[in-house]
């Protein structure tokens, strides 16, 4: 395992395989002379959980120079980012979509063979960057973060021994100037981010075309235009300061900070000239940035919009709406008014002088309808903390009945389409989940429901509530599901216009005629987006059973098809005739690739939290450095380039990062 008392780089790489399958630190030196014993060998040394440690940050550091080579190599790239926060502290994740070169395989290879194929390395590659605290989530933080970000990745490269051997370096000026691009969610302050990278990208275009146009011709000594530049930026320095007097009075440290302020500006202004000057065939490529919405919040509020109208569509038609659904406070404070009257009037008639301010505040913020329903019944049936809800009991009680165990869609985590595969779950077994609640009623000492218990109860026999379930069940097979599995393969997400043209059209031919989903001869074929196979056929036809039941629901379905389509329309503008992503062509297309979703970034959020629960001492330069460079491919990329000197400086490195140590929570984020 050693050589000159360092561990090989062999055996570096086997840790981090061994990390990787989910060996512990303190494991990973035993279980290497295990092997080594099953195999007859003897292995002489036992590699620390200190070793491992520190092993696994060098791959990270190696992760970070990959990154800073493939940008410096790539035509072109985008970026994506996602934020959560986690014990009152901000995160944020960050990926970079790329074309890479492919690289050789490295010895020690676990990743499964069709990930190398010759035909996936032609497609680009969506490298992790890392998971960061922030001091906050605003846009000018997350630029400035990005910034931070390429800023570090490409210093990484220039100072490093492969840098020098193949003569190659880059700048975050360089980076900024390929960025073609953002993915992420349809929050203000991503679209605000969107912009404030746009204009970080045109400045760096400006300056990189300055500096090249200054840098031509000899190097051994300044160009003319770069004299008079250097000349007017001091002239300006000093008659900015208030004149040769108080330019004299300034610290050498303001007047080499107010220099170079008036430097980048003149250099900017240059830029900006010879920017102009270019024919529209160079100007395009420079100025092309295409922002693209995750297909998986589309759908999410889509469906969130179909809600809406659904639930507005009882008072426009004058109809009683679905039961109250209070929480016991409000149960209470509204036990003497006749919440369904009141309820069937539109909120210009409601007689509030009739009602108290609690009674008024109570009606005002309890909810009701299908929605409610399925949120109530995920945290009875599958809660986010195991020691709350029925759980086992739940899932004992299915098996038996049902023939399978199953488990109630996590609403109580908010997880994505879980309110439609709820309201699916609960049309489909209906009649189990009545008889469940009464089984648990009765097996108490004192018979009877809790407030929520008894709330899923009456709302599963609510012919006005069952009737909102039953269109968010056919709206889950006939547009979520099969939207999902087209939009939820690897492909750019910039060519999925058409796509989204279909879906809309096929919305408006289900509202213009419900019978698709609720005829007769009602069928995938014509039914579902695309004529994919319903996901749950058993929920559909389950609808169709019971439809005679449910009066209105074909106004509440065209209700929440065309609530959903007016969200689709607003949440598909970037696709809009004579926008930028229209407006591109097939090869810029090709060169901006975003990923359809965001679903990346969400994971990596997630998997941090997990790992951090799992890891409680661990820190964020550590759940990086693995998750990087497992990610990544770093291990391939190493193998291909990495001499003996990339090899010892990624030690050096890792030996001063563990040295110095890193704080699990960085101050900034405290």
């Amino acid at each position: 395992l050693k050589q000159k008392g360092i561990y090989t780089n062999h055996a570096r790489a086997l840790a981090r395989v061994l990390i990787r399958c989910g060996c512990s630190q303190r494991k990973v030196g035993e279980v290497v002379q295990l092997v080594g014993k099953a195999l007859g060998i003897t292995v002489l040394g036992r590699m620390s959980a200190h070793t491992v440690r520190r092993v696994v940050l060098e791959g990270g550091i190696a992760s970070d120079l990959q990154m800073g080579f493939e940008l410096s190599e790539a035509k072109a790239f985008t970026v994506s980012s996602d934020a959560t926060s986690n014990r009152h502290i901000d995160y944020m994740s960050r990926f970079a979509a790329l074309r890479v070169p492919t690289y050789k395989r490295p010895l020690l290879d676990i990743s499964p063979p069709s990930s190398h194929s010759s035909s996936s390395s032609r497609l680009p590659s969506n490298r992790f960057l890392g998971v960061e605290s922030s001091l906050d989530h605003t846009s000018e933080r997350q630029v400035v973060s990005w910034k931070s970000k390429l800023d570090h990745v490409t210093t990484v490269l220039n100072t490093s021994p492969m840098a020098k051997r193949l003569g190659i370096s880059t700048t975050i000026e360089d980076c900024f100037v390929k960025l073609r691009g953002v993915g992420g969610d349809h929050a203000a302050d991503q679209l605000k981010t969107v912009r404030l990278l746009q204009e970080a990208k045109t400045e760096a275009t400006y300056l990189v075309l300055a500096r090249d146009h200054l840098g031509a011709g000899d190097s051994a000594a300044l160009s003319p235009a770069l004299m008079r530049l250097i000349e007017a930026s001091m002239t300006d320095a000093v008659d900015a300061s208030g004149g040769v007097t108080a330019w004299a009075s300034l610290s050498p440290e303001l007047q080499v900070s107010s220099y170079s302020k008036s430097l980048r500006q003149q250099t900017a202004a240059l830029g900006k000239d010879l920017f102009g000057a270019l024919p529209d065939t160079e100007r395009r490529p420079l100025q092309l940035f295409l922002r693209l919405g995750c297909a998986m919040h589309k759908d999410l509020n889509s469906f969130k919009g179909g809600n809406t109208a659904m639930m507005a569509e009882w008072g426009i038609r004058g109809l009683t709406p679905p039961i109250l659904l209070a929480n016991k406070d409000n149960a209470a404070t509204l036990r003497d008014v006749d919440t369904e009257a009141l309820a069937a009037l539109l909120p210009a008639e409601m007689p509030l002088d009739g009602l108290s301010a609690a009674e008024l505040r109570a009606l005002q913020t309890s909810a009701r309808g299908g929605v409610k329903l399925v949120s109530l019944a995920g945290a009875i049936f599958n809660h986010k903390d195991d020691k709350k809800g029925q759980q086992d009991s739940y899932a004992f009680y299915f098996t038996e009945v049902v023939g399978q165990k199953l488990r109630f869609p996590d609403t109580s985590n908010t997880r994505y389409h879980t309110y439609g595969g709820g309201a699916a779950e609960l049309i489909t077994n209906l009649t189990h989940y009545i008889r469940f609640l009464e089984v648990v009623r009765n097996k108490k000492e004192r018979p009877r429901f809790s407030h929520i218990e008894e709330n899923v109860y009456a709302g599963l026999q609510d012919v006005r509530t069952l009737t909102e379930l039953a269109a968010m069940t056919l709206y889950d097979q006939a547009i979520t599901h099969p939207y999902l599995r087209m939009a939820r393969v690897l492909q750019n997400g910039l060519k999925l216009g058409p796509m989204h043209d279909r879906l809309k059209a096929h919305i408006r031919t289900l509202a213009s005629d419900p019978d698709l989903l609720l005829g007769p001869d009602a069928s995938y074929e014509r039914g579902a987006m695309g004529g994919l196979k319903w996901q749950r056929p058993e929920a559909v036809q389950a609808v169709l059973d019971m439809q005679h039941q449910l009066p209105h629901l074909r106004w509440i379905l065209v209700a929440f098809l065309t609530g959903s389509l007016q969200t689709w329309d607003q949440f598909t503008i970037e696709f809009a005739k004579g926008g930028a992503i229209d407006g591109a062509s097939e090869t810029e297309l090709d060169d901006s690739w975003i990923f359809a979703t965001n679903d990346h970034n969400e994971a990596a959020l997630g998997g941090m939290r997990i790992w951090a629960c799992a890891n409680p001492s661990g820190t964020q330069e550590y759940f990086n450095a693995q998750k990087k460079h497992d990610r990544n491919d770093t291990a391939a990329f190493m193998e291909t380039y990495f001499e003996e000197e990339d090899f010892a400086n990624t030690r050096a490195k890792g030996h001063c990062k563990d040295v110095i140590g890193a704080s699990s929570a960085p101050s900034d984020a405290v």
